[in-house]
């Protein structure tokens, strides 16, 4: 019994000391992090045939909208599609971050295709995770002011 008690004495220090360890990392480990469960969603994942995230939300009571659209994804140079990075918490967590007011989606159709204009508040290597890894992807914005959202836009994003 002593045996068995010393053993579990173990385990039980060895994990506790494990989510220690886990629980101390630095917000930019954290932010490496990103890049490890986009991998592991692409290798968990099948072929993704989505081209973009877009992200939505309600601008004003007159049925006005706001919007970001990503595309081109890219890890390390190799094109990727978007549905890794929209199972991340930065990406949208899958969907679980929808609201009445905010929605998160993938789409079949490109930026541009949605309506999104090409020159537009492009961006992409100023809008990633972390700078020092090689996820980039392609920003796209629309708002009521200057490039108003597209309706295949707001429907895309479940709106």
């Amino acid at each position: 019994m002593k045996i068995k008690l010393t053993f579990m004495t173990r385990i039980i220090l060895t994990l506790s000391l494990s989510v220690f360890l886990f629980n101390c990392q630095s917000k930019e480990q954290d932010r490496e992090g990103i890049s490890s469960l986009i991998i592991n969603n692409i290798l968990n994942g099948g072929v993704d045939r989505n081209k973009s995230l877009v992200i939505m939300e309600v601008a004003d009571l007159g049925g006005s909208y706001t919007g970001n659209c990503f595309d081109t994804f890219q890890l390390n140079g190799g094109n990727i599609g978007p549905t890794s990075y929209f199972n991340t918490p930065p990406g949208g967590a899958g969907g679980l971050l929808n609201t009445n007011i905010k929605k998160y989606n993938v789409s079949t159709s490109s930026c541009t295709d949605l309506g999104f204009a090409s020159g537009t508040n492009f961006g992409s290597t100023s809008q990633r995770p972390n700078p020092n890894d090689g996820f980039t992807f392609r920003m796209y914005t629309c708002d009521p002011n200057n490039n108003p959202c597209s309706r295949s836009a707001i429907s895309a994003s479940g709106f």
